[in-house]
């Protein structure tokens, strides 16, 4: 099956006319997607390394060919926004959340000094797209002619008609993933190569509604909607990819520290079944008539019914039955381990 994708329409649309074939995409075959939810910021010179270090969680110095998930933090510990490192040839490319990306860049302007780094904002200048699914590997080979990269975050490069186009291994968002960063001029006619790719697949572009539903199924917090800067960064369900416990100082580091080698967070990011549709982010969860936690995201999967995720006290541990509470409306809910559909490794 070939099917015809219009670029404007992929990038804007929360579902592109039929959400259940969609998600059946991204679960069973591959599906095309527009990551019009991400920024890009590229950071210059010869200390870039040095100096980014010493502002993210992470050890992002001396990469070669892999990326690194991240968080930017307060003085005191709380989370600015999570970012994706991405070392190039002559620079480093940082992929963030367009809702964290203000937080960024003025983040930046106060603590990285231009003598040694300089930094730019070049959203608009670029176009991220992505292929998920257990067939995205396979589609994306067979389309682009590359032997795609392995590892998750690994990287490589591919020339799409003289356009260096970056090609990134993700396999936490669903059971597998690649995803392509290009000049915005590319972008099209990296659109159409994987569109027709993911229809031979048997796949299909897919919107932001399913693209949301699979991501709650990963468990995977997104900033904006389960992170912001009332969060810890060990809350998130994220420490084990995105904080190093071995590398020196950076901006919130003695927070995390102390978190880490001397006491514990209070609530965890948890995954939710609820009973019935009705549960909404900021509905209230609460456990022999008390407050336990709060509802961040929520979603209706085909597969797995109404679920979500949320803030839940560590006392709690799954599986736990609690109840959900929202303007006078409430129901039954449990508490689960992530993911809630097992990733690819």
């Amino acid at each position: 099956m070939i099917l015809k994708v219009d670029l404007e329409n992929l990038t804007a649309a929360s579902e592109l006319g039929d959400f259940e074939a969609e998600y059946r995409a991204l679960v069973d075959t591959c599906g095309l997607a527009a990551r019009s939810d991400r920024g890009c910021v590229v950071v210059s010179g010869d200390r870039r390394d040095e100096m980014l270090n010493g502002l993210v969680s992470n050890q992002v110095a001396g990469l070669s060919d892999v990326g690194r998930h991240a968080f930017l933090l307060t003085a005191k510990g709380r989370v600015l926004t999570d970012l994706r490192v991405f070392p190039r040839a002559g620079d480093t490319l940082l992929d963030v959340p367009r809702s964290g990306l203000p937080n960024l860049l003025a983040t930046f302007k106060k603590y990285l000094p231009p003598i040694y780094a300089t930094f730019e904002d070049v959203s608009e200048a670029v176009t991220q797209l992505a292929v998920y699914g257990p067939e995205a590997a396979t589609a994306v080979q067979d389309a682009l002619g590359l032997e795609p990269p392995t590892e998750h975050l690994a990287t490589s490069g591919h020339d799409l008609d003289g356009r260096q186009v970056l090609v990134i291994r993700n396999r936490w968002l669903g059971s597998d993933g690649l995803e392509f960063i290009a000049p915005a001029d590319a972008a099209r006619a990296l659109a159409e190569h994987l569109s027709k790719a993911v229809g031979a697949a048997g796949g299909r572009p897919v919107g932001a509604r399913a693209l949301e539903v699979v991501r709650i199924e990963s468990g995977l917090a997104l900033y904006g909607v389960d992170i912001s800067d009332d969060n810890l960064a060990q809350e998130t369900g994220l420490e084990g990819e995105a904080i190093s416990y071995d590398k020196g100082c950076y901006l919130g580091q003695e927070v995390v520290a102390r978190v880490h080698f001397r006491g514990h967070v209070n609530r965890r990011l948890r995954g939710l079944e609820f009973d019935a549709d009705g549960a909404v982010p900021g509905s209230a969860l609460s456990l022999a008539g008390k407050d336990i936690g709060q509802v961040t995201s929520v979603a209706n999967s085909p597969d797995l019914g109404p679920i979500g995720l949320g803030y839940v006290r560590r006392e709690v541990e799954p599986p736990a039955s609690v109840r959900w509470s929202e303007g006078g409306v409430s129901g039954d809910a449990r508490i689960l381990e992530l993911p809630l559909r097992r990733p690819a490794v």
